[in-house]
């Protein structure tokens, strides 16, 4: 007698399910650690005289390292389980994508809502900005909230290249994935110095459309690195 193997909608839905058992640290952590930045926060420009201190700390953005980490965590600890019990690579990849894009849709909600309950409070009522992007830069709610998403959706990604990375080649391949892009940052700078290309390159970023550089490049920038993951994943073995 045997059994047959569960439609592929089912087993991808299974594998994000597994994704799910760390929801209180995916979710649960993050809101309490930006509670108690916001709090902090909050408190200090309570104690001082308004428009003594013009406090932007930018602490928010930890959610995007923070998904980072996660998900490297989450292929190292998933991946081989789930591969022990026949779940295919390219299941496991696109499950992974599936998660790693709901997660971002969920927090950019998060921070488009704070960001907007920031601003209609004048800062929570202490001239304090923590979640909300200046109206010059983001432009608009729509952009801000896609900026948002993007950027959580290039973290995320980038923590599960790490960990494939990790699962392929071990701390090895970490460093030299490091050493890599060190070198390669270098050559960057280098070039641009020798070249002059800084205030051009910064003129033209400064005068493109906000959607292109606030939303479209995060998404080209994930758009190689999630065939990044695939093509170390379907060569790891557990």
């Amino acid at each position: 007698m045997s059994t047959a193997l569960a439609p592929a909608p089912s087993r991808l839905t299974a594998v994000a399910r597994v994704h799910a058992q760390n929801w209180q640290i995916a979710f649960l952590w993050p809101i309490g650690i930006l509670a108690v930045i916001a709090g902090i926060t909050w408190t200090v420009l309570a104690l001082v005289p308004r428009g003594s201190a013009e406090v932007n700390t930018g602490g928010a953005s930890f959610v995007f390292f923070f998904g980072l980490v996660l998900f490297a965590q989450s292929v190292n600890q998933f991946f081989p389980f789930v591969s022990g019990l026949g779940v295919t690579r390219w299941e496991f990849f696109r499950a992974t994508a599936a998660v790693v894009g709901v997660h971002a849709l969920l927090f950019g909600t998060l921070m488009i809502a704070l960001s907007l309950v920031e601003r209609t409070t004048d800062g929570f009522g202490v001239g304090m900005r923590l979640f909300s992007l200046t109206a010059p830069v983001a432009g608009s709610v729509v952009v801000e909230f896609l900026f948002f998403v993007t950027l959580i959706a290039l973290a995320n990604t980038l923590g599960v290249l790490a960990g494939a990375i990790y699962l392929r080649w071990r701390a090895v391949g970490l460093w030299a994935t490091g050493l890599l892009l060190t070198v390669l940052l270098g050559v960057v700078v280098v070039v641009f110095t020798w070249q002059s290309w800084w205030v051009p390159v910064g003129s033209a970023i400064a005068d493109s459309p906000r959607p292109v550089t606030m939303v479209l490049l995060p998404l080209a920038l994930t758009a190689p690195a999630a065939p990044g993951v695939w093509a170390v994943l379907r060569r790891t073995t557990v």
